[in-house]
């Protein structure tokens, strides 16, 4: 029986590439993502959580603006930052290549209590760019999954698939996002795409990609950042409806939202 992490979403010891453009919101639902686990809380509002330590290294943020971010979803979602076991590192120039660094972290992991779920943003700055679709990339980017999932980590890495551009909402085929997509993804047991929606409110669509586990959220669901006017408290929930894409295309593309995300396993 699949144990998970993120109840129909996320399975414990399995590594996930989390892909999007520039400002897709992939910085908002990681440092969520991470209170949730590190809190016991539920996810996006919807999906209950397997309480555990979170690791959190961000080499893509600013130091200041993450941890604006951070303390704008802790208030959102009334988490007390004392008082979880949510370790973060900003800018501490974590190399995939460095063993010295690689070493540091399976000791950290391994410190824990529990199993740690550990999230890195970004892939292109851990690699250093070393060529996403070249074989021999890929190969020490395999071996550092593996290598995490060993030490009794659940792995989450951010990949930004570039600049951003306007979406094609007719268009989810994700192998189209990022040079060198298939032997990045080979990597992973699985992936999720997160897209920012030209909608007037700050709007999300995630897709899960299916690839060594099963999941049960298999569609594309719509999330909404919520916030106040001062900006002093910010969160991502699930939202059933984006009014402003009607007709067709919100039928077709934007399906019903999971159902109160997924039934308990029996």
């Amino acid at each position: 029986m699949t144990r998970w992490l993120v109840d129909g979403l996320v399975p414990q010891w399995c590594a996930v590439l989390l892909l999007g453009e520039q400002h897709s919101g992939k910085a908002w639902l990681t440092e969520q993502l991470a209170l949730s686990v590190a809190s016991g809380s539920s996810f996006l509002g919807v999906f209950q959580v397997q309480r555990q330590p979170v690791i959190l290294i961000d080499e893509d943020s600013g130091t200041a603006s993450f941890k604006r971010r951070l303390y704008r979803l802790a208030r959102g979602l009334k988490v007390d930052l004392a008082r979880i076991p949510l370790r973060c590192y900003s800018r501490c120039n974590f190399l995939l290549w460095d063993a010295e660094r690689r070493t540091w972290l399976r000791d950290l992991i391994r410190r824990e209590k529990g199993t740690p779920l550990v999230i890195i943003d970004s892939l292109k700055r851990i690699m250093a760019w070393q060529g996403s679709g070249a074989g021999d990339a890929t190969t020490g980017l395999g071996e550092f999954c593996h290598e995490l999932r060993d030490a009794g980590a659940t792995l989450l890495i951010g990949h930004q698939t570039g600049a951003r551009k306007p979406v094609g909402l007719e268009d989810w085929d994700v192998a189209h996002q990022a040079p060198g997509f298939v032997m990045l993804v080979e990597c992973f047991d699985m992936a999720l795409s997160i897209f920012r929606v030209p909608t007037v409110r700050t709007e999300f669509v995630l897709k899960p990609l299916e690839r060594r586990v099963e999941l049960k959220v298999h569609r594309p669901f719509s999330i909404v950042l919520q916030e106040d006017e001062e900006e002093t408290w910010a969160k991502l929930a699930v939202t059933d409806e984006l009014p402003e894409l009607g007709g067709e295309v919100a039928r077709r593309v934007l399906p019903e939202v999971v159902k109160q995300a997924v039934e308990p396993e029996r």
